[in-house]
């Protein structure tokens, strides 16, 4: 029987790239696009940011619950549900607008970038070298930050068609998704360890009380 072959490393490294840049592209377009959606149809500035924060509280849920299904199936298959629910939920959101489904979108789609985020950060982890690791993560955060920037000129398609721009987004998120499934699945290395022998919810409970400090300028940027 022919061997599999291992993944080429420069080509599972942009695909992983171009995933988080897809991740950064949705959160950056839906933020704006679906505040003017909803300012437009008369939903108050307060209702409008609690809809905002479905995205986040989406990456909150699903955050404890990741580690243990990429070590089970595999880093590849939780990158391709993260895009498929992205994908899927951005081209339901122009058909029903309605306040508390565009919320459940918003949770669904924090759930999707956040397999999308959380499984290609460790694949890219684990499999660069140490001494161009920290480059490698540096190149990945750009990306997010770019697709991110990118997102909100989405909104000036709202003058042609307010589907426009959810078809755009859910089609490069189809698009990514032939260049991930070319290629091969992977597992993380069972001697490496993403916390200690603690439990998902002990670590971050740790993590809280160790590291609060450095937590609050993302908490007040929020607030």
């Amino acid at each position: 029987m022919q061997a599999v072959q291992p993944n080429n490393p420069v080509y599972r490294y942009w695909v992983l790239v171009g995933m988080v840049m897809i991740a950064g592209f949705s959160q950056g377009m839906l933020l704006p696009l679906l505040a003017i959606m909803l300012e437009q149809i008369g939903v108050s500035s307060s209702l409008n940011g609690l809809n905002a924060a479905g995205l986040y509280i989406g990456i909150l849920l699903i955050s404890p619950l990741i580690e243990k299904p990429v070590r089970t199936f595999g880093y590849k298959p939780v990158i391709v549900t993260g895009l498929i629910l992205v994908a899927i939920s951005l081209l339901l959101f122009p058909f029903w607008q309605v306040f508390w489904f565009w919320f459940i979108l918003r949770v669904i789609v924090g759930i999707g970038d956040n397999l999308i985020h959380y499984a290609t950060q460790v694949w890219i982890t684990s499999t660069s070298p140490k001494a161009k690791r920290g480059r490698n993560l540096s190149i990945y955060g750009l990306a997010f930050g770019i697709g991110f920037g990118i997102g909100p000129l989405m909104t000036r398609l709202l003058s042609i068609n307010e589907y426009l721009p959810f078809v755009i987004a859910s089609v490069t998120s189809l698009f990514s998704w032939i260049f991930i499934m070319l290629l091969r699945n992977e597992w993380p290395d069972n001697e490496i360890q993403t916390g200690s022998h603690l439990n998902t919810f002990a670590r971050y409970k740790k993590v809280l009380s160790l590291a609060w400090f450095a937590l609050l300028p993302g908490f007040c940027y929020g607030y």
